[in-house]
């Protein structure tokens, strides 16, 4: 049976506004995230979906309800460490989160920070850079790096701490197309060959199809939970909630809406071109 590391039971946050109103940010939320999974939580803004990633290693405590990571209960004060230890947070400024003046050293930063034995950090930070792609830069200067090879860094930073979840709240909301491009890759090739479980924040529906599990936050709540293909397939409630599903999606709905039978999991380009032009 699968590991649960992460379990909401009617998880509420509450926001004050100017008027001292109370309301919810996240409200009543139930989810279960099992080890190793891949989930990406998108949703528009004011949707919930970052607020609910700073519950996930207990930056934020809940109004109501519970929220556990592996099993240690993020409103006690005594798991925060041991909490912070198995989720790990990378945010969308990579440059709030570097804080030495060469790659190498910025990774080592955690290890040292925590007590890793001296003997230990070497191995750990070059392991870490090589898998985000980074080694060739160790002696770089982090300023120097284009956005993309910052968050890179940036990952590399948090995963030298060796965590079971890794928690990216929108990491590439300031990067251009090869530069998000090269973070999905990333984190894609953490959660296959580490097993590592990615829970990743995004505005971008493409981004998301990389996911085994997606999850729709509209005005607090889940809207959707499921494979990409079963998300966007509801092209229309999507449009609803102030989202755009990929394009292949839509133009299949649009195609469907008017009459012509596909297949209504359609959400990639290859296989909408392939549903129009079959190769046999």
């Amino acid at each position: 049976m699968e590991e649960t590391i992460i379990k909401l039971d009617n998880l509420t946050h509450l926001y004050r506004d100017n008027n001292d109103k109370e309301f919810p940010a996240l409200d009543s939320v139930n989810l279960e995230i099992k080890k190793g999974e891949f989930v990406a939580i998108i949703g528009a803004n004011g949707s919930g979906k970052s607020t609910l990633a700073r519950h996930l290693n207990a930056l934020l405590k809940p109004a109501k309800g519970t929220c556990l990571v592996a099993g240690m209960d993020t409103s006690d004060e005594k798991n925060l460490w041991n909490i912070r230890q198995t989720v790990g947070m990378v945010f969308q400024n990579p440059d709030n989160q570097i804080v030495a003046a060469v790659v190498e050293e910025d990774v080592a930063f955690g290890p040292e920070n925590i007590g890793v034995p001296t003997e230990e950090i070497r191995p750990r930070v070059e392991a870490a850079l090589k898998t985000v792609g980074m080694l060739d830069y160790a002696k770089h200067a982090p300023h120097l790096l284009s956005g993309g090879q910052k968050q890179r860094v940036a990952i590399a930073g948090t995963i030298v701490l060796e965590p079971a979840c890794i928690v990216l709240d929108e990491p590439t909301a300031m990067l251009d197309p090869k530069g998000r491009k090269e973070i999905v890759s990333t984190i894609s090739k953490l959660n296959k060959e580490k097993n590592i479980t990615v829970i990743y924040i995004t505005h971008y529906m493409t981004e998301a199809l990389a996911a085994d599990r997606v999850i729709v936050m509209n005005k607090g709540k889940i809207a959707f939970d499921g494979t990409p293909k079963e998300v966007f397939s509801h092209a229309k409630e999507l449009k609803e909630f102030g989202l755009e599903a990929p394009l292949a999606a839509e133009v299949a709905s649009e195609l469907i809406a008017a009459g012509m039978k596909l297949d209504k999991e359609i959400i990639t380009d290859e296989e909408l071109v392939e549903a129009l032009c079959p190769s046999n």
